[in-house]
């Protein structure tokens, strides 16, 4: 007696695909646009509120910044969650909601476009090196003479940063070589 082959071809009842989940402790690159009536976002007390929203979503849901820069068409964030059960989705809606509420009440304006992007940094990416080019982007937008010098960006886990210019030091010492930026 013959065998039978039988092939199966996954029809519309097939489980999709699991998709990306965005818990975990995954690196983000995300881009947050303004409301068009909000007006520019560096202004002083729109960055303070901003920043202490942001700082309460990172405690609330365990999340790390390691580079933020307001420029005054976006905000540009470089988190990564610390935890496997850090859900980035959570985060951002978290910290949307509580730093518009804060602007809204003081301005009486909305602050976030509905709209964001966000990308998911590839574990050959160095953090540093993200966070280096934002850090470039006031230089960039002629916002800024070099990094280090734009008020409205900082990071709440580098040390030494925004970071110096990468021009080495006119005079080093014999025997002495700059220390390699760490992975993250």
């Amino acid at each position: 007696m013959g065998m039978v082959t039988e092939m199966r071809i996954p029809g519309a009842d097939a489980p999709a695909k699991e998709r990306f989940n965005y818990r975990g402790m995954h690196r983000y690159l995300i881009t947050l646009l303004p409301h068009p009536g909000a007006g520019t976002l560096p202004e002083r007390e729109t960055v303070l509120s901003t920043l202490d929203a942001l700082r309460g979503a990172c405690r609330t849901h365990g999340f790390e910044v390691y580079a933020y820069c307001f420029m005054p068409d976006r905000l540009v964030l470089l988190v990564r969650g610390r935890e496997e059960s850090s859900d980035m989705k959570l985060f951002l809606a978290g910290f949307r909601a509580a730093s518009a509420s804060a602007h809204e009440e003081r301005t009486g304006k909305r602050l976030w476009s509905r709209r964001y992007r966000e990308r998911v940094l590839r574990k050959t990416e160095v953090t540093r090196t993200v966070a280096e080019e934002i850090f470039r982007a006031p230089v960039t937008a002629r916002l800024a003479s070099a990094p280090g010098t734009y008020a409205y960006q900082g990071s709440f886990v580098l040390a030494g940063v925004p970071p110096p210019r990468r021009r080495p030091p006119a005079h080093r010492p014999a025997g002495k070589r700059p220390r390699p930026l760490r992975r993250h």
